[in-house]
This record gives C-alpha cells, structure tokens and sequence, in this order.
C-alpha cells in the first residue's frame, strides 16, 4: 500500500517569495518549499518508491541525483508517518464541548461574517466605544455594594463572554468552509484560557485567517454594544465595570507577544507561519554574524518579501524586548510588592469581616487576582522543574 497517499498537497498562503505549500499528515501540519510538494506528488502517483524518485529525477532533468532524493524523504517524509503526541500548547488542558457539540451553535451564527453585517457591527462598537471612554466620567469608581451575588454574576459574565468569543472562531471556520474543533479550558504561561481548535485555518487565505482570528472580539462586540446602549440609558455602575473589564479582555486578546489571537493576527498580516520561532532564528542569525561564525541556514527574514520583512524585523525586536521585561522585570516586580502588601491587604479584610463590614469591591479584587497569579507562577514553576526532578530522581 502507498503511504504516500495520506499525504495531501496545498498551497500555503504566506509572503515568502517562493512559493510555499502545506502537506496534511494524520492530523499534523507541514510547511514546505515547492521541490518537496511536487517530490510528494511523485510518490503519491506511484507504489513503489524508487520508481517514483527514477520519475522525479526525470522530471528535474537531473536537478537533483537519486541519493539526494532518498536522503529528503529518509530526513523529511518519513518522519511524518511516525506516531507522535500532538504538540501541547497549554501548560494544562481539558476540553469541555467536543465538535459535534460546537457545530450546532457555529452552523447557526455563520451568517454574521457577511461582509455588510461585519463592517456595521465592527463601526457600530468603535464609534460607541469611543464615545464611552470620551464622556464617562469617573471610569474606575464603583459605588455599589459588593455581595457575593455581585461576584458570582461578574464570574459568570466573564465565562459567558469568553465562550461566545470562542463560539466566534468556529463559527468563521465555518462560514469559511473548514473545520474546527471542540472548546477546552487551557492554562498558557500563568493565564487561564478557553480555546478552540481551529488548525484547519492554514488551509484558508491570510485575509481569511485574519478574520477567523478576529472572530472572538467580533462575536463580543455585540455584547459591548448592548452594554454600553444599556449604560447610556441607566448609568449602572456594574454596566461600566463590565464594559471596563471587556475592552481590558480585547486589550490582552489582541497583544501579539503572547500565543493569543493577536499573535496570530500579526502572524497572517505578516504571511510568516511560526512567526515567534521565525524572530528568534532571526536573533541568532544576528548574533552568528557578529560573532563571525558561519552560518548553515538562510533566515526566514531573507526569504520573504520586503515589506513583510521590515515587519518581522520589528515585531522580533519588540516581542523580545517584551518577554524580557515580562520575565525578568514584570514578574519580579510583582512578586516583590505581593510580599510586601499582601499581609496588609489580609489584615485589612480580616478587620471588616470581624465588624461585618462588607469588604469593599477593589479589596476582593485585588487579593482575588494576586492569589490566581501567584497561584499560576507556582504551577507554572512546577512544569518547569517536574521534568529535571523526574531525569535525575530516575538515575
């Protein structure tokens, strides 16, 4: 049986100037250059192997000898058929809704990603965003009582608005005609997460790509437009911090220096797959050539087109720069003032619920986030050392 066939053959909409093309294997995507996808192409037509390379060595005219082929599919094609672990990009994950689940709900809001009913909503939400933060007054006070009615529903607002922005990725997948998977709960770095499976947008145009990315805060802005209608009307102090609370979501949502959907955004705009790897090879080439070592690999930042290029340059300036303040400086920072305040804010709820005083809102908040961060850094840390500890306790 030829193996090969398993094997299917597209183009990869990206900005390389050559062309590129992506291979689907038992559920696992590949890049490659247009010599391999036609080598692929080869084989699939033939069942036995050295047939199929006496074919393409007559195809090249000689390009390339039959050792040469023999070594690409023995070092690239091979590999693909071995069983592997798909990749984790969570610390922790677990799905919660499978496809079938999911598709009930994608199948009924596809329509929303007609291009009229997209560009209304989107110039709807920015006009009244706009509008909130110019004539809000007093954006950050929050008068009401907090009860544990207060938290409960602000809890659950915040589940339900994450995930209808996931309901937003699959439902694009499917206006789009590709499939997407389940919704899971994830942990990524020290951030707790939902997300959807939504691989199967490589196949799609960048622009395409772009919008299924995009699609989360879409289907949210339908949820910021009522609100902030809402607020207008009443002037609900919980309505405020809501909306406050879903433009910081948008904030973190489309920051391109973590894996979040802005990161993937940036990765589509620019056309540069793997686009995190990408500007960390483009460092190392850097520091080969100062150092004048040789180099084996032409970068990924020479191969693409010049505006993506000056792009990449950039985003793998800044990106770099960002993880190093985040790891060596934000982390600390916090873990420095949580050591020294932290007691203080313990002691102060502590005293309000020894008079029965309901603590104050930003009290709750700010110990309530502290523990989930620190919470996250430990499990975090763990991850990282579990690995050493079993290596070592094994010898």
């Amino acid at each position: 049986m030829n193996r090969y066939v398993d094997i299917t053959v597209q183009p990869l909409s990206s900005s390389v100037q050559e062309e590129r093309y992506l291979l689907l294997c038992r559920g696992h995507y590949y890049e490659a250059s247009a010599p391999v996808a036609e080598l692929v192409e080869e084989l699939r037509k033939y069942p036995d192997e050295e047939e199929a390379i006496a074919a393409y060595v007559g195809r090249t005219e000689g390009k390339y000898t039959a050792e040469q082929i023999r070594q690409v599919i023995d070092t690239y094609l091979a590999p693909l058929f071995e069983a592997k672990e798909k990749k984790r990009a969570f610390l922790y994950e677990k799905e919660l809704f499978g496809a079938a689940t999911i598709d009930k709900f994608s199948d009924r809001f596809r329509f929303l990603f007609h291009r009229a009913c997209m560009t209304v909503v989107a110039l709807t939400a920015v006009v009244l965003n706009v509008y909130f933060f110019l004539t809000t007054e007093d954006l950050l006070l929050f008068n009401n009582k907090v009860d544990v009615y207060t938290v409960v529903g602000l809890f659950v607002f915040m589940l339900a608005s994450s995930f209808f922005h996931e309901l937003g990725h699959a439902s694009a997948c499917k206006y789009f005609g590709v499939r997407h998977g389940g919704v899971g709960f994830g942990l990524y770095l020290n951030f707790p997460v939902l997300y959807t499976d939504v691989t199967e947008v490589w196949r799609l145009k960048r622009s395409q790509r772009c919008i299924v990315n995009l699609a989360g805060v879409y289907f949210q802005s339908y949820g910021l437009i009522a609100m902030i209608v809402l607020f207008l009307l009443t002037g609900n102090d919980i309505l405020r911090y809501l909306i406050l609370m879903m433009n910081f979501g948008f904030v973190m949502t489309l920051n391109p220096f973590f894996k979040f959907d802005g990161y993937w955004i940036a990765s589509d705009l620019l056309g540069v797959p793997n686009l995190r790897t990408r500007s960390m090879e483009l460092l190392g080439y850097g520091y080969k050539r100062l150092r004048r070592r040789p180099v084996t690999k032409t970068p990924y930042l020479l191969q693409i087109r010049p505006l993506e290029r000056y792009g990449l340059l950039l985003y793998a300036i800044v990106v770099n720069l960002f993880m190093a303040s985040y790891f060596f400086y934000i982390i600390p920072r916090f873990l420095y003032r949580f050591v020294r305040t932290f007691p203080d804010q313990i002691h102060e709820l502590i005293l309000y619920l020894s008079n029965n005083i309901t603590p104050p809102f930003t009290l709750l908040r700010n110990i309530g986030a502290q523990l989930l961060f620190v919470g996250l850094l430990v499990y975090l840390c763990w991850k990282a050392i579990r690995p050493l500890i079993k290596k070592y306790a094994g010898k």
